[in-house]
Formats: C-alpha cells, sequence, structure tokens
C-alpha cells in the first residue's frame, strides 16, 4: 500500500483498529450521482462535511482512528480541504477494485497484530461511536461484523483476524451485503448485522440524512453544507 503525508504506522498485536476510508474531494471523483442532481460544487463541499463530521467524532476516542485514503498520496489534499488538525494515522488504497482495496487492508492489518478491525464509509456521515462500539462487541463472538444500508450494500466491515471473504464478490451491486455473508458463511465463518442505516450516493438519500441532523448535535458541518445545497 501506498501512504500519504504525515503517514505513522499503527500496530500492537492485539489491539482494536478503526479505519475510515476516504476519497480526494475532486470533481468525478465523490459523489458524483448526487452532483447530476444537486451540482458538483454543493454535493463535493456536502462529502468535505461528512469527512469533517466524522473527523471530529472519531479523534481521541481510544479507537487509534486511521484514514483509508483514495488515491495514494491525496492526504495534504484532505488536510486542506477539511482543516483535520494533527497528524492521524493515514495509509493509502492503492490500486484495484475497491473489493481488492479492502482485502489487502484486513490482510495488512492482520500482518501487523491488529485484531479486530473495523473498516467505514465515508457516505455515511451519521455512523456513531456507539455504532462502531457495537461492531467491535460483536467481533468478540463472530468472525465478521457488517453494518447494512438499505441499497443492499454495507457502511461497516469488521473482521476478527483475516479471512478471505471478498474475492470474487463484485461491489457496488444491490446484492453485495447478501454475497458477503454468503461468502463467509460458506467459509464455515460467524456473521453478525448490526442495525441497518443508509449511505448518500442519490438525492432520496438526502431526507433521511435531514433527519439525522435534526436529531444529532455531531452532524454540524453536514447540516450546514445541506442547508446551503438547499436541503434541510
Amino acid at each position: 500500500m501506498g501512504t500519504g503525508r504525515n503517514t505513522r504506522r499503527a500496530s500492537g498485536a492485539g489491539m482494536r483498529r478503526l479505519y475510515i476510508a476516504a476519497k480526494a474531494p475532486r470533481p468525478g471523483l465523490v459523489k458524483t450521482r448526487l452532483a447530476r442532481t444537486i451540482g458538483q460544487d454543493p454535493a463535493i463541499a456536502l462529502y468535505i462535511a461528512f469527512l469533517r463530521d466524522l473527523a471530529g467524532r472519531f479523534s481521541g476516542k481510544g479507537l487509534e482512528a486511521t484514514w483509508f485514503i483514495s488515491p495514494d498520496g491525496c492526504w495534504p489534499e484532505i488536510e486542506e480541504a477539511t482543516g483535520i488538525a494533527g497528524s492521524p494515522p493515514v495509509i493509502g488504497q492503492g490500486p484495484g477494485s475497491w473489493g481488492e482495496r479492502q482485502d489487502r487492508l484486513f490482510a495488512a492489518a492482520a500482518r501487523r497484530g491488529e485484531n479486530p478491525v473495523v473498516l467505514i464509509a465515508s457516505d455515511s456521515p451519521q455512523i456513531s461511536l456507539e455504532y462502531v462500539q457495537a461492531a467491535f462487541t460483536r467481533l468478540e463472538t463472530h468472525d465478521l461484523v457488517l453494518g447494512p444500508v438499505r441499497d443492499g450494500g454495507y457502511c461497516l466491515l469488521g473482521m476478527r483476524g483475516y479471512h478471505d471473504v471478498l474475492a470474487d464478490v463484485p461491489m457496488s451491486t444491490p446484492h453485495v451485503l447478501q454475497a458477503i455473508r454468503c461468502s463467509a458463511v460458506s467459509r464455515g465463518l460467524s456473521v453478525a448485522l448490526l442495525p441497518g442505516t443508509f449511505d448518500v450516493d442519490e438525492i432520496e438519500d438526502l431526507a433521511p440524512l435531514e433527519a439525522a441532523c435534526r436529531q444529532r448535535a455531531d452532524l454540524g458541518e453536514t447540516r450546514r453544507a445541506l442547508a446551503h445545497a438547499g436541503g434541510g
């Protein structure tokens, strides 16, 4: 894997680890489907707000959150856009499909002695500290944990140890979560599901996001970006 600037490697056998997947906030790279309806600039501003809210929520919470970024080396760009302070650990996603990049992350984490490991998506800014803590709790008794979203995908994937469950699973389909579950079960692994939630890809995903913003104090950046985009 490549690494971004200000990188420090996470290590420590038996230490649970949280990764946050993030992309450089560039036109054509983030929120492309949403941009077709609300406009490119508002869509990118909304994504930047997602990153800011996630950074604020998961900084210094004892989870050793590491940013899992694409493309490699884009951390200065993310840092400048979001104003994330300090020098958090950063790891580049490297080449390949999203499934291949995730698989490499979990395999490399296991080699470093990180266990269990949870990866969350930045397309779901409402993921709470309690949601992530619940994932780690499930991993005390299960091999895998998944956080379902309503389009058939997932916003969270966690593993206790490394398991080759992503091979040949097509990403970004309405059946990806079920395919991962089937892959795990076929290998004799136990799978836990967290309560279902949503991610933000399309215009219709803004309604549940607006509802979450009304109920949550830790979505301030997202709330402001929604207001400027004409929502909220």
